[in-house]
């Protein structure tokens, strides 16, 4: 009797250990499509964001170069040119940014990441733009452009750039590709354009300052030419910098 029930105890063990096996292979079924899902949902790349609002604030200059204050609205000129072949980058117009641009200057008609920031948030952008344009040897300049967030889980991007003036157009493209890239994660095709050098520019800078009154007292609506020089082939760009209400040529 003591032998059979030896037996039958472990009979029962060995029972109940097929039971179990059968009951782990059964639930590793189960959760093997659950475990295959996570591994693809890894690898899923990251959701297109959208387009971004932009703000750009005139670029600094030197004090003591007033030769190349010009180039402080030339700098937001390019970058809303250049803004038009990235469809994700968009501009918030000049004529509705500089009265903000003008009261977060001052006097000293300059920004810090702080003013910039604040700017953008006023504005309900989510990056700023702000830049240098400085003389470094002969007929060398740098060209520095700075990407604020307004957001504070953001890192700001820089872009830096030592060449001629009239072979700068190509990097205000570059410094837009490659801070989507940055903010993004996404490389995007490099433009077919070619935009002008920034000085030549000079023009339609110095009649933007006239028209907002960085540098000299404000003009508004003195653009007319250069406005008209720019609808027929340009209209969207001039549409970004002169206000249509003041411009019958910039009327839809």
């Amino acid at each position: 009797m003591k032998k059979c029930g030896m037996k039958g105890s472990a009979g029962g063990r060995r029972a109940g250990a097929r039971t179990g096996l059968l009951m782990l292979a059964a639930a590793a079924l189960l959760l093997s499509p659950l475990l295959t899902g996570c591994a693809k949902k890894g690898r899923v790349p990251v959701a297109d964001a959208g387009p971004v609002r932009i703000v750009v604030l005139p670029f600094s200059v030197p004090e003591d170069d007033p030769e190349l204050r010009w180039a402080a609205m030339a700098g937001p000129l390019l970058m809303a040119r250049a803004s038009q072949q990235y469809p994700d980058f968009v501009v918030i117009p000049l004529w509705e940014t500089m009265p903000t641009a003008i009261a977060s200057a001052g006097a000293a008609r300059s920004f810090n990441d702080e003013a910039a920031a604040s700017a953008a948030n006023w504005l309900g952008a989510k990056w700023a733009v702000m830049g240098s344009v400085t003389h470094r040897k002969g007929s060398a300049y740098t060209l520095m452009i700075d990407f604020i967030p307004t957001g504070s889980s953001d890192v700001p991007y820089r872009y830096i750039k030592t060449r001629r003036m009239e072979s700068m157009g190509p990097a205000f493209l570059a410094s837009i590709r490659q801070f989507l890239r940055f903010a993004t994660g996404r490389i995007l095709p490099l433009p077919k354009v070619k935009l002008p050098g920034l000085d030549r520019m000079k023009p339609a800078a110095e009649a933007l300052d006239r028209e907002y009154g960085w540098f000299v007292e404000a003009d508004p609506g003195s653009a007319g030419a250069i406005v008209e020089d720019m609808a027929p082939a340009e209209k969207g760009l001039a549409r970004l910098l002169f206000n249509p209400a003041l411009y019958p040529a910039l009327a839809e």
